[in-house]
C-alpha cells in the first residue's frame, strides 16, 4: 500500500488510526470543525483517553501543512474481526468555552482584557493566544454577560467592538490571534497559480476555478444615542459612503471618538464581503485568514490578494482499506479538494454584529454600598445593586455600576427624591431591554423588610417614613389614615421641622389648637401683626417679661386694669407722666397717702415736709432684653438663644460705673491706636528672610513644534465635528481655515492640514514643561526651602500666534534661530522669577540648579545654552544671577549655580549659514554654536536618539563619549514627539528609477521594476503592512523626455499608502520622565487617566521593553516585535517625496550622519 496523504497524529501515540476521510469547514472569527472518518485493527480504542486530547491532521506531509486541534467527540460507527470504523472530531481549544453558561458582570474592563479573562478561565495559555490591535479600545463601565455560554459572549463582544480572529496551526499546537485590521493577517507562503478545470492532471496543486461577484449593499451608517450626563448634547456618528443608510438607535456611546469609531466598523460589517470570491483547489496550503496570492488569472485585475475568509475542506484517501483487503465500493474521488471563498485584501474584514440578550421583563435586586454605609449614591443619586444571579457580586460597592433611580418627578426645580436604602429590595428594569444599562423603578417588600405598620389591620394608612441614618432609631413621617371618622394626616418630625412658604400662608382649625415647645419661640414679623380672640386670653410667663415698642403704645381696656407685682413698679418718662382720672387718683405707700378726687386734695402722713431737703426716691429702672431675630427656615442656622446665659438685671449705680469704665477704655484705645499708627509711618515693617535654593526648568522645542500654536488649533484636528450644529460647525471651519486647514469631508474632518507648527501635536517638550513643578505664583511657606519655576522657549522658526518662518526652519538661524532662542531665555526666566518674588518678597536667592531639555534643533539650543551656564558671569545669565538682583541673597556667587540633569531628544543642529558658505545642514560647521558637553558638565546628561531616522538633512549631534546614549526604534519626531494620534503616509518610499519603455513591452519586465519589486519585498520583510505598497510608472515630462517614435521615458515609482500610529513618542516620553525623576527633576506623575498619553494594548509589552532599554537593559526585541514596530508605528520619516520641489527628506545614501561630541575651542576652562 501507498503511504497515506493523510495522516492524523494523537497526542497519547495512538497511531493505529488511519484517515479514511474526512470534512472540515473553517472561517475568520469561527472556530473550525473538522470530522474524521477513521480506521483501525483496533476494536477497543479507550475514547476516554482520546477525549479532548491534542491531535494533529496532517493534509500535506510535504510542507507539514494540517490542522491541530483538540478531540471534541469520537464514536465507533463499524466493527468487524479484522476492521473498526470511528468518527471523530477535531476542533480547537475555543470550542471550551462553548460547554459553559454563565451570568457574569464585567466593570471597567475593555474588551481585549474582558477576552483575556475569558481564555484564562478556560486554560488557554498566553503563548497560544496573541492580540494585534491598533486601536484603542474604552473601557467598558459595565459589560454584562446573561445566560450566553462564554463562546457565544467572546463572539458577540468581538462583533461588537469589530475585532476578528483566526487561527495559525503547527503540529504542536495552534495559536488563536485577535487582530482588528488587515496587519494582523499572515501571506501564504507561497503564490497560487491559477489553472482552471485542471483537476490531478496539473501535477502540483493549483487553484481550478475563481468567480467573483458584486453586490449592493448599505453604505451608510448612522449612529445616534443620549448620554444622560450631557444631555444637551446631540450625540450622533456616521460613516458615509454613498446613499443607502442603516440608522441605529441606541448607538452604544458616549463619546464621538468613540462614535466615530463604532460606525465605521459597522459600516465596514456591511461592506467587508460586498466583492466576494469564490473557488475551489486542491491546494491543501489555504488557510482561513491568511492572504492568497492569486497569479496567472486571464482578469488582470484579480492578480493580486485575497483575504481567505471562509474554507471547506474534504479529503479521501481510500487507499488505506487494502491494507485490510477491503475492497473499494463507495467510488468516491480520492485525493484533497476545497472550496473557499475570499475578499480583497484592502477590505478590512469585520464579524458580523449578533444580537445581545434582551431581557424585556424586569428584576428584582438588593441594593448594597460599602460596609457600615446605610445610604450610598452618588451626586446624581444612583445606587448600586446586587442582583441575585450574580454569583461573583460581594454585596458590596463593587457589585454594580451605578443605577438611575427612577422618580415621578426629576429636576433640581421641580423634584422629588427619595434614595434607595442599602439592603431594600428594588425592581431593576433595563433601557431598550439592554442589560448593560439597567434602572431602578421601584422597591419591594420583603420579610425581613415589612410595610412600616402591620397589614391588614392598618391597610387604610398610606405612609412615608425615613429611618434616621447612620444607625439612628428614630425616623421622619408623612402618614395619612383614610379610616372613616379616624381620618388623620400626621406628621413627625425626628428632629427639625422647617418651613419656607413664598407668599401667604392660611390656617383654619375647626376645633382646638394645641402647641408645645420643649425650648424657645421665636417669631418675627416685617409688617404689622392683627390678632383677635373672642374670648378670654389666659397668658402666664414663669420668668421675665421684656417689650419693647419703638413708637408709642396704646392699650384699651374695656374695665379694669389690675398688676400686681411683688416687688416694684418703676414708671419713667423722657419728658412727661401724665396720670389721669376722672374720679379718683390715689397714692400710699407706709401709712401715708394722697388723694386727688372731685372734693379737692388730700394729704395724710407723721409728717408732711415741703421743700425741706431729701431726695426723691428711685427706682430699678428698664432693662429691657431685645429679641433674638428669628432663623429663616431652610438656612440651617440654630438661634442663637439657644445657647445665650440668662443675665440678671444689673442696678442703676452698675450701669453708670460701666459706662464710665467703657468711657475710659474708649479714650485710652484711641489714643494706643494712634501711637501705633504714628510708630507704623516711621518704623518699615520687618519680615524675616527666607534663603531657597531656585530649581529653573529651562525647555527648547524642536523645529516647528510650538505648544501654543498647536493649542490653537486642536478642535481642528478633531474628527467629531458632526455633533455640533450647522452654525456652530460652519465658524468652526471659517476659524481653522485661517491656520491652513481645508477641505472637510461631510463630517467637518479637514483632509488637508498645514504642514507647520498649527498642524503639529505638542511635542514631548512641551509635555515635560507641562509637567514640571511651577511655584512662580505661589505663596510658600516658611519652612520650604526651595523652589522652582520653569521657561518654555519655542521651537525653532515658530512664534506664538503668527506665521512660521521659512527662514529660520530651513536655516536654523536669524530671530527665531537655535541662538536667537538662547538669547532669549534671561528674559523668559526672569518673567517667572518677578512672578515668584511677587508672592514671596522675603526669598532670597541663595543658590540656583538648573534642568534643560531640548528636542531636535531644541536639543542644540539646550546644549549651547548649558555652555553659557558654564561661562558663569560671562554668559547671557551673568545679569539676572547676580546679587544685584532684586531677589538674590547679597552674598550670592556662582559657585553655587550648577547643572542638575539635561534631558535630550534626538538632537539636529543642522545650521546653516550661506553668507558663511555653509549650504548644507549635513555637515558639522555650526558658527557660533556650542555642542560640546563636558564629562562633569551635570549630575545627569542623557540623549535619547532615533534609531531608524535616515534622512541626509538631520545628521545626528551626539553627545559620546563622556555621557549617556541611548538609541532606540523610530524616526526623529517618534522620540521627541509632535506626531498626530493618527495618520496617513503617502509617499515615494523608493527611489525613482528612469526607464526606457517600448511601445509593446510591460514595465514589469524592465529591471527597474524588478529592483523596484525586490525592494518592496524586503520592506515587507521588515514589517510594511502586505498591500499597502505599489509600483507604478510616471511618464517623464515632455522637457525631460529623451523619445523616440517606439519609445517613452518613464519613471518606476514604489509608493506606500498606510496608516501610522504616533504612541510610540509616548513610550519615550515615559523613559525620559522615569529617567528624569530618577535624576531629582521635580516633575509630576504622569496621569494613568490621560488618554493624550495612553499607550494601545498590542503595544503594551514592546513598550515595557523600551522603557528597559531606556533604563540601561539590553534592547531584546524579537523579528515579530521589530516587524510590528515597523507595521504600525515607525514613520517613514525618509522619502522621495518632494516638498516644495524639493527632496528635502531625501534618505542618506550609506546611513544616517553622526558627529560626535568634541571640545571646542571657545569652550569655557
Amino acid at each position: 500500500m501507498a503511504h497515506p496523504d493523510f495522516t492524523l497524529h494523537l497526542a497519547n501515540g495512538a497511531d493505529d488510526l488511519q484517515v479514511l476521510a474526512f470534512v472540515g469547514h473553517e472561517g475568520v472569527s469561527q472556530p473550525y470543525r473538522f470530522s474524521l472518518e477513521l480506521v483501525s485493527p483496533n476494536p477497543d480504542v479507550d475514547f476516554a483517553a482520546l477525549l479532548q486530547q491534542p491531535a494533529f491532521l496532517c493534509l500535506d506531509t510535504a510542507q507539514g501543512r494540517g490542522i491541530h486541534g483538540l478531540v471534541q467527540r469520537i464514536e465507533q460507527t463499524a466493527c468487524s474481526p479484522a476492521l473498526s470504523h470511528y468518527r471523530l472530531d477535531l476542533g480547537p481549544h475555543l470550542l471550551r468555552l462553548a460547554l459553559r453558561r454563565n451570568c457574569r458582570i464585567f466593570q471597567e474592563r475593555t474588551v481585549p482584557q474582558i477576552l483575556e479573562t475569558l481564555l484564562d478561565e478556560h486554560g488557554i495559555p498566553a503563548d497560544r493566544r496573541g492580540f494585534q490591535l491598533g486601536s484603542h479600545y474604552p473601557a467598558r463601565q459595565y459589560c454584562v454577560q446573561y445566560a450566553e455560554t462564554d463562546l457565544d459572549f467572546l463572539q458577540r463582544l468581538c462583533a461588537e467592538e469589530g475585532l476578528h480572529y483566526h487561527f495559525e496551526h503547527s503540529t504542536d499546537g495552534h495559536r488563536l490571534v485577535f487582530g482588528d485590521d488587515q496587519t494582523a493577517f499572515p501571506c501564504l507562503g507561497q503564490p497560487a497559480p491559477y489553472v482552471p478545470g485542471s483537476g490531478q492532471a496539473c501535477g502540483k496543486p493549483t487553484i481550478q476555478a475563481f468567480s467573483v461577484r458584486l453586490e449592493s449593499r448599505t453604505e451608510t451608517v448612522a449612529l445616534r444615542d443620549h448620554d444622560f450626563l450631557q444631555p444637551r448634547l446631540h450625540l450622533e456618528s456616521t460613516a458615509q459612503r454613498g446613499q443607502r443608510e442603516d440608522y441605529r438607535y441606541p448607538g452604544g456611546f458616549r463619546d464621538r471618538d468613540r462614535g466615530r469609531q463604532l460606525a465605521q466598523r459597522a459600516l465596514e460589517a456591511h461592506l467587508h464581503d460586498v466583492v466576494l470570491a469564490q473557488g475551489e483547489s486542491d491546494q491543501p496550503q489555504l488557510a482561513s485568514g491568511y492572504f492568497l496570492d492569486l497569479q496567472e488569472h486571464p482578469r488582470r485585475d484579480w492578480n493580486q490578494l485575497w483575504l481567505l475568509t471562509e474554507i471547506q475542506h474534504e479529503g479521501r484517501q481510500p487507499q488505506v482499506l487494502e491494507a485490510y483487503g477491503d475492497a473499494v465500493r463507495d467510488g468516491a474521488i480520492p485525493g484533497y479538494r476545497n472550496r473557499f471563498k475570499a475578499t480583497p485584501w484592502d477590505t478590512p474584514f469585520r464579524p458580523q454584529a449578533l444580537s445581545r440578550p434582551r431581557l424585556p421583563g424586569v428584576q428584582s435586586a438588593v441594593v448594597c454600598g460599602p460596609v457600615g454605609e446605610e445610604i450610598h449614591c452618588d451626586a446624581l443619586g444612583r445606587i448600586k445593586v446586587q442582583f441575585h444571579w450574580d454569583r461573583d457580586g460581594q454585596n458590596d460597592a463593587h457589585s454594580s455600576c451605578w443605577l438611575r433611580v427612577a422618580s415621578g418627578w426629576a429636576g433640581d426645580r421641580y423634584g422629588a427624591l427619595a434614595v434607595p436604602r442599602v439592603g431594600m429590595s428594588v425592581l431593576v428594569s433595563f433601557l431598550e431591554g439592554d442589560l448593560d444599562q439597567p434602572l431602578v423603578t421601584g422597591c419591594l417588600y420583603h420579610a425581613e423588610l415589612p410595610a412600616p405598620y402591620p397589614l391588614p389591620e392598618h391597610k387604610t394608612r398610606s405612609v412615608f417614613r425615613s429611618q434616621s441614618t447612620p444607625g439612628g432609631e428614630g425616623f421622619n413621617e408623612v402618614r395619612i389614615d383614610d379610616r372613616k371618622d379616624a381620618e388623620q394626616i400626621y406628621l413627625h418630625a425626628q428632629r427639625d421641622w422647617e418651613q419656607h412658604i413664598g407668599h401667604d400662608h392660611h390656617l383654619y382649625v375647626g376645633h382646638e389648637q394645641h402647641e408645645h415647645i420643649g425650648a424657645n419661640c421665636l417669631l418675627e414679623v416685617q409688617g404689622e401683626e392683627h390678632r383677635l380672640v373672642h374670648q378670654a386670653r389666659m397668658t402666664e410667663l414663669k420668668a421675665d417679661d421684656h417689650l419693647t415698642v419703638g413708637a408709642s403704645q396704646h392699650v384699651k381696656v374695656g374695665e379694669g386694669r389690675f398688676v400686681d407685682a411683688g416687688r416694684e413698679i418703676h414708671l419713667f418718662a423722657g419728658k412727661k407722666l401724665v396720670i389721669d382720672a376722672d374720679q379718683e387718683m390715689s397714692l400710699a405707700a407706709g401709712g401715708s397717702w394722697l388723694k386727688l378726687d372731685p372734693s379737692g386734695v388730700s394729704l395724710s402722713g407723721v409728717q408732711i415736709r415741703l421743700n425741706s431737703g431729701g431726695n426723691a426716691g428711685h427706682g430699678s429702672g428698664a432693662q429691657v432684653l431685645m429679641p433674638v431675630l428669628a432663623s429663616i427656615p431652610g438656612t440651617a442656622q440654630p438661634s442663637k438663644s439657644l445657647q445665650a446665659p440668662a443675665q440678671p438685671p444689673a442696678s442703676q449705680p452698675e450701669i453708670e460705673a460701666q459706662e464710665a469704665r467703657w468711657e475710659e477704655e474708649e479714650a485710652e484705645s484711641l489714643e494706643e491706636e494712634t501711637e501705633a499708627q504714628e510708630e507704623e509711618r516711621v518704623q518699615p515693617e520687618e519680615t524675616a528672610e527666607q534663603r531657597i535654593t531656585l530649581r529653573i526648568g529651562v525647555f527648547f522645542d524642536g523645529t516647528g513644534n510650538n505648544t501654543a500654536n498647536s493649542g490653537l488649533t486642536e478642535q481642528c484636528r478633531r474628527d467629531d465635528q458632526t455633533l455640533l450644529d450647522p452654525d456652530t460647525l460652519q465658524g468652526a471651519i471659517d476659524y481653522c481655515r485661517r491656520f491652513g486647514f481645508d477641505d472637510p469631508d461631510e463630517n467637518g474632518v479637514f483632509r488637508r492640514t498645514p504642514d507647520n507648527s498649527y498642524g503639529n501635536a505638542h511635542s514631548n517638550v512641551a509635555e515635560l514643561f507641562r509637567l514640571y513643578q511651577d511655584d512662580a505664583n505661589r505663596a510658600l511657606s516658611a519652612g520650604e526651602t526651595s523652589a522652582c519655576i520653569k521657561a518654555y522657549l519655542e521651537g525653532i522658526g515658530t512664534t506664538s500666534g503668527d506665521a512660521d518662518s521659512l527662514i529660520g526652519q530651513g536655516t536654523g538661524g536669524g530671530t527665531t534661530g537655535v541662538l536667537a532662542r538662547v538669547q532669549d531665555s534671561p528674559t523668559h526666566i526672569s518673567r517667572q522669577l518677578r512672578d515668584l518674588l511677587r508672592k514671596n518678597p522675603a526669598l532670597l536667592v541663595d543658590a540656583v540648579e538648573f534642568d534643560i531639555f531640548g528636542f531636535s534643533r531644541g536639543g542644540a539650543a539646550a546644549r549651547h545654552f548649558a555652555n553659557e551656564v558654564l561661562k558663569a558671569e560671562k554668559g547671557v545669565l551673568a545679569g539676572l544671577l547676580s546679587p544685584q538682583t532684586a531677589g538674590f541673597a547679597p552674598d550670592f556667587s556662582w559657585n553655587r549655580v550648577r547643572l542638575n540633569f539635561i534631558g535630550l531628544f534626538d538632537t539636529v543642529a543642522a545650521l546653516v549659514a550661506p553668507l558663511e558658505g555653509d549650504f548644507s545642514p549635513a555637515n558639522d560647521d555650526n558658527p557660533g554654536l556650542n555642542l560640546y558637553l563636558p564629562p562633569d558638565c551635570a549630575r545627569k546628561v542623557v540623549h535619547l536618539t532615533a534609531r531608524d531616522e535616515k534622512r541626509w538633512n538631520f545628521a545626528l549631534n551626539s553627545v559620546a563619549p563622556g555621557h549617556q546614549e541611548i538609541e532606540l526604534p523610530g524616526a526623529h519626531s517618534d522620540i521627541g514627539g509632535g506626531y498626530p494620534p493618527l495618520m496617513t503616509e503617502r509617499l515615494l518610499i523608493g527611489k525613482p528609477r528612469p526607464v526606457l519603455l517600448y511601445w509593446g513591452r510591460s514595465p514589469e519586465q524592465s529591471k527597474a521594476w524588478q529592483e523596484a519589486l525586490a525592494e518592496a519585498e524586503q520592506l515587507e520583510l521588515q514589517g510594511l503592512p502586505a498591500g499597502s505598497l505599489r509600483i507604478g510608472t510616471r511618464p517623464l515630462s515632455p522637457s525631460r523626455q529623451r523619445s523616440t517614435a517606439s519609445s517613452e521615458r518613464h519613471l518606476v515609482l514604489l509608493e506606500v499608502n498606510r496608516q501610522v500610529r504616533g504612541e510610540l513618542a509616548r513610550v519615550y516620553l515615559q523613559a525620559m520622565h522615569q529617567i528624569a525623576t530618577a535624576n531629582d527633576v521635580p516633575l509630576e506623575p504622569l496621569d494613568p487617566a490621560d488618554t493624550r498619553l495612553a499607550i494601545s494594548a498590542d503595544l503594551g509589552a514592546i513598550a515595557q521593553k523600551l522603557l528597559a532599554a531606556a533604563q540601561g537593559s539590553a534592547l531584546n526585541l524579537s523579528f515579530e516585535e521589530e516587524r510590528h514596530l515597523y507595521a504600525r508605528y515607525i514613520h517613514l520619516s525618509a522619502h522621495w517625496t518632494p516638498l516644495k520641489g524639493l527632496l528635502i527628506n531625501k534618505p542618506a545614501p550609506k546611513g544616517r550622519l553622526v558627529y560626535g561630541n568634541q571640545p571646542q575651542k571657545d569652550h569655557p576652562a
